[in-house]
């Protein structure tokens, strides 16, 4: 059950990460993947937002989907100029299926090295140059999903990226080991320079550590080191924990059970100064996906 937070949200909020699932007789789960999980419909992300005070929606393509970005774009259509998406394609796509992707709200493409690692071949600063060549003509970012170790080998790519780089969940980090790791320093210094950062995935970073709290001086610091240039996000509808390796069977993984108004209340609560917590919610996505 989702509760509004304690603060009201401000008019355009957005939610800057979430995914949609299915239907799948239409859109069907990727033949590699690493997750079997139930549908999760745009209807049902919109009754969500509404109960929290959500307005603006962007939509990432998930690992479960693969390449076929077909539900992606569908919810984008349907939420017209609410909603924007960052979608996952191959690294040599036809410019002319990224200008379609474009028109329909695209803005941009996610690197995923981390669900599924075995999908992509070759070092992971060629594939950021890669993809790098493929959006700077549209105006694009690179949205990085990746393991801590990994992110910090790709610290000099991106420092040299010419498109903006988004840094997915915080940079992955494990909360229990403290600010001072290194980990967590690789991804506040390339957010006090250049990057982005999504500061979705509280849960996911106190897995270990079980209290959603423990992520909250994590917020803070990069809120710190960049409020320009941090957005937030749902990561809804909560992928279940897996071991990131092919399925080999059909059971399904549930969705785990979170909050999104207790997660806008640790939003809240890490970043106390309305001005700057409304620039996370409004004015950055609004800058970073060009919202209407």
């Amino acid at each position: 059950m989702t509760r509004a937070p304690r603060i009201p949200l401000p008019p355009g909020a957005a939610d800057c990460h979430m995914h949609v699932f299915g239907p799948y007789e239409r859109y069907p789960l990727a033949v590699e993947r690493a997750y079997n999980v139930p549908e999760a419909s745009l209807e049902e992300h919109e009754r969500m937002k509404a109960a929290v005070g959500l307005e603006r929606t962007v939509f990432v393509q998930s690992s479960g989907h693969g390449t076929d970005n077909r539900a992606m774009l569908a919810a984008l259509a349907q939420s017209g100029v609410r909603g924007r998406g960052v979608a996952v394609v191959p690294h040599d796509s036809a410019r002319d299926e990224l200008q379609r992707m474009h028109k329909a709200g695209v803005r941009g493409l996610r690197l995923n090295l981390y669900t599924h690692s075995g999908r992509h071949v070759g070092e992971p600063a060629d594939l950021l140059r890669a993809y790098e060549r493929l959006v700077a003509p549209l105006g694009w970012h690179i949205q990085v999903f990746c393991s801590p170790a990994t992110l910090f080998t790709l610290a000099a790519a991106i420092e040299r990226c010419s498109v903006p780089v988004v840094i997915d969940h915080m940079g992955m980090v494990n909360a229990a080991h403290g600010l001072d790791q290194q980990a967590f320093q690789t991804t506040l210094r390339l957010a006090s320079q250049k990057a982005w950062v999504k500061i979705a995935g509280a849960d996911r970073i106190t897995q270990i550590t079980g209290n959603l709290r423990d992520a909250i001086p994590f917020m803070r610091a990069l809120v710190q080191a960049a409020p320009q240039r941090i957005v937030w996000g749902s990561d809804w509808p909560h992928i279940g924990f897996h071991m990131r390796t092919q399925v080999r069977d059909d059971s399904i993984l549930p969705f785990r059970d979170l909050d999104v108004g207790e997660l806008l209340d640790l939003l809240s609560e890490a970043v106390p100064d309305k001005a700057v917590r409304d620039a996370i919610l409004v004015d950055n996505p609004q800058a970073l996906y060009a919202f209407e």
